[in-house]
């Protein structure tokens, strides 16, 4: 298997472009584009980050652990309960990830996602308001065409 195979199959932006085109996350962050890798308005937002300490054994399969991270506004808004109630979505929504359709030229396989550590309220240092949970997702590359 070529290096540029294994970097195709890269769990965290499949997971981050799953998430982007689910309606059912879309509609609990109250708007789209509100997936990505900073801390950044507008709010409600998930951020997923790469966590330390992945699992890929470099040859088919590949395991990628991430964090997410619901966070809210610094003002205190939308609330405790409801960015657990958006984390779940979120977390939800990840495990439909294997069962959709990822049929094309080039396009990785997401063959299973899993907890590895549940939700918790975890504010950021500067008190924003934040749940946090993590996730591994199990991907391998494209098939060969």
């Amino acid at each position: 298997m070529a290096a540029a195979d294994l970097a195709a199959a890269d769990g965290l932006a499949a997971a981050r472009a799953w998430l982007l085109s689910h309606p059912g996350v879309t509609a609990a962050l109250g708007g789209p584009d509100r997936v990505g890798p900073r801390n950044e308005p507008p709010f409600p937002r998930v951020r997923l980050t790469d966590s330390p300490g992945t699992d890929r054994d470099l040859r088919w399969l590949l395991a990628t652990d991430m964090t997410v991270h619901v966070l809210g506004d610094y003002d205190g808004t939308p609330g405790k309960a409801e960015l657990r109630r958006i984390l779940y979505t979120v977390l939800g929504a990840l495990t439909e990830l294997p069962s959709a359709d990822q049929s094309g030229a080039g396009v990785p396989i997401v063959t299973s996602v899993i907890s590895t550590a549940g939700g918790g309220w975890s504010p950021e240092p500067s008190g924003q308001p934040r749940y946090v949970a993590s996730v591994r997702v199990y991907i391998h590359p494209p098939f060969p065409s």
